[in-house]
């Protein structure tokens, strides 16, 4: 008995241990049945939990292949679905308002341009249909003949072995073409999303039609090439005490421009204590003791595990596990594997398995499948698999940390302060840069449970305290205090703080370089960049471009509105005097301007215009979903359900 448990251990433990994930999962991912609430509201239209589930479900399964996702790649999942949902909603409004439609001409001719689509669609339910055949079958004789009178009924685009558009273009006229289920499901897709969404992207670019005239601004504007000569102070070469801005002089540049300063999303920022998830000794030797379990089982000649199986079962290399360790295919030399494993690997004879081994990955157990020696009897190329074992934070080590956090939580509940009490056990207290609602805190990155405390939802029963439960991932614990918020649409300062003084450090910077670059115009004017002996002017980076207004440009960066100002207004073989650019001050001289030919502009006018309608209108409309989201108010309840 205890033979058979120590070989089947490992299959214990993993279906111990799924039992619990599965458990786990449900827990977390099943909301309370009592919940009355939809996921969201979007204006007064309701997005159920069961439609939401059924999609996050299906995209699961189509998508992901039922892959174990981690908890961040779910929350990102469902907050994408959830926006996907969102945007069909408001879709929905806007078809109904502007009385889109889909004809039956539109829909018949997108049947004929998605050609490929409907038939990938088709043999799915085709191929559905004969296994349902085959399961209801009472012999084989029954079978044959029911699947063969199926298979006659088809039309023949499905089964010719070459395609013909002809018959399918005809049948798509038939009543016959939407007896089928997947046409029904497609003709409702094409119906109520993609032909309207179609007709909606048509109205919104119907405006964007440029004229002849605009046309030919725009392309004179972008043929026009100049030779520059271009003398710059970059802003960087003139260092400001970051104590010349005060807080005074960042209030009067928000008040200045305080329509520049609005909350684009709901943002909180968090006083929090954290602590790293790493394995202890304890938890090295642990995984060793384990790591040698196996050995002893692999090598006792007893056992009817195998290698391969184990590998299968307990590696968590799992590239490799699926291969049944096995690393390579082909011998290898040496350099390919890290030295401690690479030592072992060659060490090995043919078949044998190696003890423990311990790398920056964890400990392997290696089994040699051959290796190729040299004239001299040396080792030089092995083929190995490996069974890994990685040393990770063992349940004790994490519950101890947790611990300490609970212990800060309990005493800071009790009346405490909380830099006192995270301090008091030598732990520091850090503040968060502010963090959007579908952000993570930078330091910490996607800690589940993060936005359910800091944006708890107003169906659930207030928090008794301004401490959250102790947060985790598989890098840190945490336990999180919110320190201030902001929602959207209102008009910030200490959210813009660190941005204004930026910005007026940057305007200092550039005015200091204009009024140096000022004091060496003179130099400047002189200097003859074919003089190879001609000294530099310091602080001061002179060379020559060609470029239009459009192009990039030293010290004005790219497509510079201002460059254009600049060279319109400056004379040709003329020097003009220092403006402050985007990156410091600058100098400039036009040596020459080249104009486009008349056929150039007349052929770029064309192509413009072309452009315009094409890719314009994409944009504008992209501008006006954004915008249509943006502007609505959007209730969502995935926290009711999830714990993110």
């Amino acid at each position: 008995m205890l033979t058979w448990i120590n070989e089947k251990a490992k299959w214990v433990i993993v279906i111990f241990a799924a039992g619990i994930a599965i458990g786990l999962l449900a827990m977390d991912r099943v909301p309370n049945q009592g919940h009355s609430y939809p996921i969201g509201v979007v204006n007064d239209t309701k997005i159920s939990y069961s439609d939401f589930d059924s999609r996050v479900k299906m995209i699961v399964q189509n998508q992901y292949q039922n892959q174990h996702l981690e908890d961040e790649q779910y929350s990102q999942l469902r907050a994408q679905v959830f926006s996907s949902f969102v945007r069909q909603a408001l879709f929905a409004e806007q078809f109904e308002k502007a009385e889109l439609r889909a004809s039956v001409a539109e829909l018949k001719n997108e049947f004929k341009r998605n050609s490929d689509a409907v038939r990938a669609r088709l043999v799915q339910e085709a191929q559905a249909r004969l296994y349902a055949i085959q399961q209801q079958a009472t012999s084989q004789e029954d079978l044959i003949q029911r699947s063969q009178a199926y298979l006659s009924s088809l039309p023949k685009f499905l089964t010719d072995t070459t395609f013909n558009k002809a018959d399918y273009d005809a049948w798509i006229e038939t009543p016959a073409a939407y007896r089928w289920n997947a046409m029904l499901v497609l003709e409702d897709e094409m119906k109520n999303n993609t032909i309207p969404a179609r007709q909606l992207q048509a109205l919104v670019g119907a405006s964007i039609h440029p004229t002849a005239l605009e046309a030919k601004w725009t392309v004179e504007r972008r043929l026009t090439d100049y030779e520059l000569q271009v003398a710059v102070a970059p802003s960087s070469n003139f260092v400001v005490d970051s104590n010349s801005v005060d807080s005074v002089m960042v209030a009067g540049y928000f008040n200045a421009h305080i329509d520049s300063f609005f909350v684009q999303k709901e943002v909180a920022q968090f006083q929090y204590v954290s602590l790293p998830v790493e394995a202890t000794a304890a938890d090295d030797a642990s995984i060793r003791e384990y790591a040698l379990t196996l050995y002893y089982q692999l090598t006792d000649s007893s056992a009817t595990t195998t290698f391969e199986d184990m590998a299968r079962v307990s590696s968590e290399d799992q590239g490799s596990a699926e291969k049944g360790g096995i690393l390579s295919e082909d011998f290898v030399g040496r350099g390919t594997y890290v030295k401690p494993f690479e030592e072992a690997a060659f060490a090995l004879d043919s078949g044998k398995i190696s003890e423990p081994v311990r790398t920056q990955f964890g400990y392997h157990i290696i089994k040699s499948y051959g290796n190729v020696k040299n004239a001299k009897g040396e080792v030089e190329k092995v083929k190995v698999g490996h069974i890994l074992l990685t040393v990770t934070a063992s349940s004790n080590t994490i519950d101890s940390l947790e611990k300490i956090l609970t212990g800060i939580k309990k005493d800071v509940d009790a009346g405490s302060d909380l830099v006192t009490e995270a301090n008091a056990r030598g732990l520091e207290v850090k503040t968060s840069e502010w963090v959007a609602r579908d952000a993570n805190i930078a330091a910490l990155g996607y800690i589940k449970g993060l936005t359910s405390f800091g944006w708890p939802n107003e169906n659930l029963p207030d928090e008794d305290s301004d401490i959250s439960n102790v947060l985790r991932n598989n890098k840190y614990v945490a336990i999180a205090k919110k320190v201030g918020s902001f929602k959207a649409g209102e008009r910030s300062l200490p959210l813009y703080y660190n941005d204004i003084k930026e910005t007026l450090l940057k305007q200092k910077a550039a005015k200091a370089a204009e009024i140096y670059l000022n004091s060496v115009a003179a130099q400047v004017k002189a200097f003859n960049p074919a003089d190879t002996a001609a000294a530099k002017i310091e602080k001061v980076e002179i060379e020559s471009k060609n470029s239009s207004v459009d192009g990039f440009v030293p010290g004005f960066g790219y497509g510079s509105a201002q460059l254009a100002r600049v060279v319109n207004k400056a004379k040709v073989g003329e020097w003009t005097a220092p403006v402050v650019a985007e990156n410091g001050a600058v100098m400039l001289k036009v040596v020459s301007k080249k104009t486009p030919k008349v056929e150039e502009v007349e052929e770029a006018i064309k192509q413009d215009i072309d452009n315009t309608n094409r890719f314009a209108s994409m944009t504008a409309f992209n501008d006006y979903v954004t915008t249509l989201e943006a502007s609505t108010p959007v209730k969502s309840n995935l926290d009711l359900y999830y714990r993110d």
